[in-house]
């Protein structure tokens, strides 16, 4: 078990909060994503704003997970983090996208990092997106908002946290839990 610096994880939501273009505020949020899951025993980052071959997906961040020894050990050898630093929810058409590009690469997993959220219990919500990935193609969309992250003191903390996310999602069919 890694132990998470408060200051740093403050100082990294800090420069997203200050970032003065959404691409820098982008680029902030993606190195507290690299902080978060490169101190996890077994999991080492690889790369950064991935372009497919015919450079239409970018993925944000991947990590290798080393399924022998890693805390993640549940989740996919190959970790695809998206990362949104949006001042409001993340709505259906951006939860979309992420579920195409974890399609197209045959995940089974994605985590999302979505600081405010994303959209509420409608048909044409972000919610209803990650239960229709996991319906339809199998893949889960695991959330991690701002209060889940600022509450994280541990790599152990983020390992429960992450696995009763996905408990929930195919139990209960609930995107995100409230741990208040």
């Amino acid at each position: 078990m890694a132990r998470y610096s408060k200051a740093r994880i403050r100082t990294l939501l800090a420069s997203v909060d200050g970032a003065p273009t959404n691409d820098a505020k982008g680029d902030a949020l993606e190195e507290l994503g690299k902080y978060l899951l490169g101190t996890v025993s077994g999991v080492e980052f690889r790369r950064r704003n991935i372009l497919d071959a015919l450079r239409a997906h970018e993925l944000d961040l991947a990590f290798w997970n080393d399924q022998r020894i890693s805390l993640l050990h549940f989740l996919d050898a190959i970790l695809i983090v998206e990362c949104k630093a949006s001042a409001t929810a993340v709505g259906s058409d951006e939860v979309g996208w992420f579920v195409r590009k974890l399609q197209d690469r045959g995940a089974s997993h994605g985590i999302l990092i979505a600081l405010n959220g994303i959209t509420g219990d409608g048909d044409k919500s972000a919610h209803s997106e990650v239960l229709g990935a996991l319906i339809r193609d199998k893949i889960k969309i695991l959330l991690l908002t701002r209060a889940e992250i600022l509450s994280l003191t541990t790599t152990d903390q983020l390992a429960d946290l992450l696995k009763e996310k996905e408990t929930q999602l195919t139990l209960d069919r609930v995107v995100h839990i409230d741990r208040n």
